[in-house]
């Protein structure tokens, strides 16, 4: 894959373009990047409400009927439900790992096998969540996509 930049002066918005014989894994992959470069996500804390980035999430999950958003080291609360969030962010590498969690796999560091055929996702910012079972194949199959495979 080759990268090409050029600067337009007299461009108001970036513009990003992608020129392929086929569409790949790979081209499917970099057109989801792009699409998630301006996916945010309402929320608020105490501090007030905030248009976070997808890129600055961790993992949301949803506890008593309430939809939390958590970053590297802040919590915020959302009004969206799970699912809506699911569907929302599902292009920008957002997983389903259980029936009240879902997962940025790029903020993935590893797994590791733990019991009752669970994993447990460890993330970049010290965190660990499981995936349970059932999400197995979700979990597996976004890894393999972001590893290129």
């Amino acid at each position: 894959m080759r990268l090409i930049m050029c600067e337009q002066p007299d461009l108001d918005n970036p513009e990003v373009r992608i020129s392929y014989r086929e569409i790949t894994e790979g081209v499917k992959r970099v057109a989801d990047f792009v699409r998630s470069v301006d996916q945010t996500v309402c929320c608020k804390n105490n501090s007030g409400e905030y248009a976070i980035p997808s890129s600055d999430i961790y993992y949301i999950e949803s506890v008593d009927k309430k939809t939390f958003v958590y970053c590297a080291t802040e919590v915020f609360q959302s009004n969206y439900r799970l699912y809506e969030i699911q569907e929302l962010l599902s292009h920008a590498g957002f997983v389903r790992v259980s029936k009240s969690t879902v997962l940025n796999v790029e903020k993935l560091t590893g797994v590791k096998t733990i019991v009752n055929s669970k994993l447990e996702a460890m993330l970049s910012n010290g965190e660990r969540v499981c995936v349970t079972r059932k999400y197995l194949k979700e979990i597996k199959t976004a890894l393999q996509r972001r590893n290129g495979r």
